[in-house]
C-alpha cells in the first residue's frame, strides 16, 4: 500500500484515505455553493412577488408627492455641494502650485548661495538691515542651547544631560503619536459601524430596509409611520426623525419641537375618539446605534387613567436594586432632554400632554427592550408574542391599516400648512 508522510501530524497515512478526505472537502464545498445559490435565487423571487404586488412602489399619495419632493431638494442640494467642493478643489490645486514654485525658486537661489544658511533679521530701513550667519560653530552652539533651555523640562540637577531629555521628548513624541493613531481608527471603525447601522435601518430614508407604504406624513425633519410588525392596539403609530439619531436626549431643539407638535395632533385626534395615547421611548446600546423612535400607543380612557401607577410601580421595581442614579425621574416638569443626563441609556413615558416618568437604564442585561410595552400588555391583557418580538403582517393588511389611519390623521395633518 502507497504510504504518504502527513506533515502536518507527523504521521503515515494512506493515499486512499487522503482522496476520501480531499473528495469530502468538495461535496461538502459543493453544499455549501448549493445552498447558497438556492437562498439567492428564494430571495430574488421574494423581490419579484414583492414587485410585482407593488409593495416597493406603493404609497400614501400624500406620501408620494412628498417624497418626490424630497428628492428633487436633495438632487439639487447635492449639485450645489458638488459645485462647492469643485471650486474649493480648484483653489486648492491652484494654492499648491504657486507654493511649489515658490518652494522651487527659494531652494534654487538657496543652492546657489555660498553660505549655508542666512536668516535676515526685519528691519525698517536697508541702511540698518543686519543679517546673521549660520557659518561658525560659536552661533551654531548658541542657538542649540537657546532651543533646549526652551524645550528642557523637569530636571534631575547635574545629573539630567542633554541625552536625557532629548530621549524623554522623543518618547513623548512617540506616545502622543501613537494615542492619535488610535483615536483615528476609533473614528474610522465608529463611521464604519454607523454607515453599516444606516444601510439596514428600518427608519433611515436611504436604507434599503425602509418599508415607505407605512409612512402616513413627511415634515421637515420628522415622519410619522405605522409599525413594521401587527399594532399593539388600533392607532399605534410611531414619530421618527427623519436622519439617524439614537435618542431625544441627543436631539436639536428644531426637531425636538417638531416631534411635540406631531405628539398634539395624536393627543387631539385620540381625544376626539374618545381614547387616551401613551408615548413611550427606549434608548439602549449606545454602541449599537438603533434609530430613535418615539411610540405612541392609544388606550381606553379607564385604562389611560391608571397607567402612570402601573408604569411607577414597574420602574421603581426594575433594573438593579442599588442604582447610581435617581430610581424615577419625574418629568411633569421639565422633559426628558433636561432631565437626564447626555449619553446614557434610558426609558421615558408620557401620558398624554401631562407629562411622565425617566429611567436611567444601570444594567442593560436585567432591562428588556420591550420595557413600556409589556406593561401596557399586562394592563390590556395583549399575547405576549405581540409586545415582546412583534408579529409579522402580509402587505394587503399593512396597506388597509395605513389607509385608515390615513383618514383618521387627515383632519389633524399640520405638515400641508408648513412650508417644508
Amino acid at each position: 500500500v502507497t504510504t504518504t508522510m502527513a506533515a502536518a501530524s507527523g504521521r503515515f497515512e494512506s493515499a486512499k484515505s487522503i482522496e476520501e478526505r480531499k473528495e469530502q472537502t468538495r461535496i461538502a464545498r459543493a453544499e455549501v455553493l448549493r445552498q447558497a445559490k438556492a437562498n439567492f435565487e428564494k430571495e430574488e423571487r421574494r423581490k419579484e412577488l414583492k414587485r410585482l404586488r407593488g409593495e416597493d412602489t406603493w404609497m400614501l399619495p400624500d406620501v408620494n408627492e412628498r417624497i418626490e419632493q424630497f428628492s428633487q431638494e436633495h438632487s439639487v442640494k447635492k449639485k450645489k455641494k458638488k459645485d462647492k467642493h469643485s471650486k474649493k478643489a480648484k483653489k486648492e490645486k491652484k494654492k499648491k502650485s504657486k507654493k511649489q514654485k515658490y518652494e522651487n525658486e527659494s531652494a534654487d537661489s538657496s543652492s546657489s548661495s555660498e553660505d549655508e544658511w542666512v536668516e535676515a533679521v526685519p528691519s525698517q530701513t536697508l541702511g540698518k538691515e543686519k543679517a546673521w550667519k549660520m557659518g561658525t560653530a560659536e552661533n551654531q552652539n548658541k542657538l542649540f542651547m537657546r532651543m533646549a533651555s526652551k524645550f528642557m523640562g523637569k530636571t534631575d540637577g547635574d545629573y539630567y544631560t542633554l541625552d536625557d531629555m532629548f530621549v524623554s521628548k522623543a518618547a513623548e513624541r512617540k506616545c502622543l503619536g501613537e494615542e492619535e493613531e488610535n483615536q483615528r481608527k476609533k473614528a474610522i471603525a465608529e463611521h464604519q459601524s454607523l454607515a453599516a447601522q444606516m444601510e439596514k435601518c428600518l427608519y433611515c430614508f436611504d436604507s434599503s430596509q425602509f418599508p415607505k407604504h407605512l409612512i402616513v406624513a413627511i415634515g421637515v425633519k420628522v415622519y410619522l409611520c405605522l409599525p413594521n410588525f401587527r399594532s399593539l392596539t388600533e392607532g399605534h403609530c410611531l414619530i421618527v426623525p427623519l436622519q439617524h439619531h439614537r435618542a431625544a436626549t441627543l436631539l436639536d431643539e428644531d426637531i425636538w419641537e417638531e416631534i411635540q407638535m406631531f405628539r398634539k395632533s395624536l393627543v387631539k385626534m385620540f381625544e376626539n375618539k374618545g381614547l387616551d395615547c401613551i408615548f413611550l421611548e427606549t434608548n439602549m446600546s449606545t454602541k449599537k446605534q438603533y434609530h430613535m423612535v418615539y411610540e405612541c400607543i392609544p388606550l381606553p380612557k379607564e385604562v389611560g387613567d391608571m397607567a402612570p401607577i402601573y408604569f411607577k410601580k414597574a420602574i421603581m421595581e426594575s433594573d438593579e436594586e442599588w442604582s447610581m442614579n435617581k430610581k424615577l425621574i419625574d418629568l411633569s416638569s421639565k422633559d426628558v432632554r433636561k432631565s437626564v443626563p447626555r449619553g446614557l441609556p434610558y426609558f421615558s413615558v408620557d401620558f398624554g400632554l401631562q407629562g411622565g416618568f425617566a429611567h436611567v437604564i444601570e444594567d442593560q442585561h436585567k432591562f428588556p427592550s420591550y420595557f413600556g410595552k409589556e406593561i401596557i400588555g399586562g394592563m390590556l391583557d395583549i399575547e405576549p408574542r405581540l409586545w415582546r418580538k412583534g408579529v409579522r403582517e402580509n402587505f394587503e393588511d399593512q396597506r388597509k391599516k395605513a389607509l385608515q389611519f390615513a383618514q383618521w390623521w387627515k383632519p389633524y395633518d399640520f405638515t400641508k400648512s408648513k412650508k417644508c
